[in-house]
This record gives C-alpha cells, sequence and structure tokens, in this order.
C-alpha cells in the first residue's frame, strides 16, 4: 500500500526521515521495502506569521529612516464631489481687470464647471482661467460671464487638476458701467486621504 505523506517527521523503523517528501511507490530510491523517498526540491513554505511580518515591517521601516528613506507616497483613499467659491475680495470698478485667487486644502481637486450667477453674468467678462501658471482656455481671449450661466446644458470641463496649496485663477473684467462684486462657484472632484 503506497503512503503520501509530504514532509512528513515520522521514525519508520530505525530512521528518522525529516526533509523528505514521501511521495507513493513510483520512486526508485527506498527505505526498507514499504516507503519511496524523494528529498525535497523546494524549501518548505510556512504559514503566514503575522507576528513576524510587523516585526520585519518596522525594521525596514528603520532602515529606510537611518538611511533618509522616510518620505512614502500615499495614494488618496476617497474622491467626492465639492465646491470651491471663487468671490473678488471687493467691489470691481467698471472696466477694471480683477484676478480672482482660490487655493483648494485638498490633495487634488479636479475643476469640471464654472458657474457664475444668472444676475451678475452680462457684468462680466472672462479673459483667463488658470491652475497654477496654465491656462485653462484653448487660446487667448475673453468668454461671455453667460457661458458659464447656471441652466447652461453640457457646461462641463476637463481642466488640469489643482494639486495641493496650488491656486485656482479666475482673471476676470467687469464691463459694465458700475462696480461689481463678482461671484462663482466652482464645481469639481476632490480626492483625499
Amino acid at each position: 500500500m503506497p503512503y503520501d505523506l509530504i514532509g512528513a517527521d515520522e521514525l519508520i523503523g530505525d530512521d528518522l526521515i525529516g526533509g523528505y517528501d514521501i511521495i507513493g511507490q513510483d520512486d526508485e530510491d527506498y527505505i526498507g521495502a514499504r516507503f519511496p523517498i524523494r528529498r525535497q526540491s523546494q524549501p518548505r513554505r510556512r504559514a503566514p506569521n503575522t507576528v513576524y511580518n510587523r516585526a520585519l515591517a518596522a525594521a525596514t521601516a528603520m532602515k529606510q529612516a537611518s538611511d533618509g528613506l522616510i518620505v512614502r507616497q500615499q495614494a488618496p483613499t476617497k474622491a467626492r464631489r465639492l465646491v470651491i467659491g471663487m468671490t473678488s475680495s471687493a467691489a470691481i470698478t467698471a472696466n477694471s481687470l480683477a484676478t480672482i485667487t482660490a487655493r483648494p486644502q485638498s490633495i487634488a481637486f479636479k475643476p469640471q464647471r464654472v458657474v457664475i450667477p444668472s444676475t451678475i453674468a452680462p457684468d462680466f467678462i472672462i479673459s483667463d482661467i488658470k491652475v497654477g501658471n496654465k491656462s485653462q482656455l484653448v487660446q487667448s481671449g475673453e468668454l461671455p460671464g453667460e457661458a458659464f450661466a447656471p441652466d447652461l446644458v453640457d457646461g462641463e470641463m476637463e481642466m488640469d487638476t489643482v494639486q495641493t496649496s496650488q491656486d485656482f485663477v479666475m482673471v476676470v473684467q467687469n464691463i459694465s458701467g458700475a462696480s461689481r462684486v463678482f461671484r462663482a462657484a466652482v464645481y469639481g472632484r476632490a480626492a483625499d486621504y
């Protein structure tokens, strides 16, 4: 009768069979006349040892810290839809340009839509929209404020991602005959830990 004992540490007769795989009667190497033996071709695999793994991770972290390699990238764990308010700090005088800056504090904010209230949209021209120092317009020029009306269908844009502490900038011009305060909302996706 053949025996299949893998990695057995059995005492058979007077012989200790440690470090051998007993696999059946197909091999030519026998102990006695009943048990074929084959040497292990691969080391035995150990069951996962979480205490060992934690100790190894701690030792690796200490080694990296001593080598000055303690900065490690961490991927964002969640994304959600958020909004940034863009408001001028004071009223913009007639025919004047103003630069309005926002600095999102999430890991990354990807602006997708700018909305200017219908009550002030006719009074402003959008001269530029920037992420950092990179313009998000295809060419330099002016866009009417109405191009960002709240009821606009398909008003979504694919702008660059605003990284942490990077500026999101809108350059606007008041084309009305009186001083006006500029207000807009910028909707987009934000990644965070």
